[in-house]
């Protein structure tokens, strides 16, 4: 195994200093338990995680590390160590990769499966899309064809359960737009 260059060194250093900084950047405005869900999507456990972004880290980005964060920003290693250089992304790379929100594979299945009830209109069919959507996104799993169904329709009624409740709590004419509950109504609820 051969020993590093100074400037080798150098090279690595920035890049590390800039992965740390920008993932420091990309956490500072997610939403609670955002580098939580963050370690899941690297495969690395929160403390390590945790660890490499405190003020004063006992961990640094090894190689490994920092291609994994390369692909959940969408760019290969390459193009990494080009935007942490400041140099020109390789010839061969370009154009960046995208990272396009995808269905994944038995969520799509269920969805293009799924006996609707007749009851639930179009917009919250997009709706409970939307949230189950959602779901794989926080949680980065995709479930078994039967989970999914389960949770489908779990959201499903959830929101037939919520267009009943507000036909209940207060006329909602054929047009759809609820009207404000009578007072009368609102104190029986």
């Amino acid at each position: 195994m051969s020993r590093m260059s100074p400037d080798d060194h150098q090279r690595v250093l920035r890049i590390k200093q800039y992965v740390l900084a920008r993932l420091r950047d990309e956490l500072a405005s997610s939403p609670r338990g955002g580098q939580a869900r963050l370690a899941k999507r690297l495969g690395v456990s929160g403390a390590h995680l945790s660890n490499m972004l405190s003020p004063s880290p006992s961990r640094q980005p090894g190689e490994d590390f920092r291609r994994k964060v390369a692909a959940h920003w969408g760019v290969s290693y390459a193009q990494l160590e080009a935007l942490a250089l400041g140099e020109d992304a390789p010839d061969s790379m370009a154009k960046p990769l995208q990272r396009t929100p995808t269905i994944p594979p038995n969520l799509e299945a269920t969805l293009l499966s799924y006996d609707w009830m007749a009851e639930l209109p179009g917009e919250l069919r997009e709706l409970v899309r939307a949230q189950a959507q959602q779901h794989h996104t926080l949680l980065c799993v995709d479930y078994a064809l039967d989970e999914w169904q389960r949770i489908l329709t779990g959201l499903e009624r959830e929101a037939l359960g919520l267009v009943a409740r507000m036909r209940s709590h207060s006329s909602i004419p054929a047009s759809g737009i609820p009207e404000r509950p009578t007072r009368k109504a609102r104190k029986r609820a």
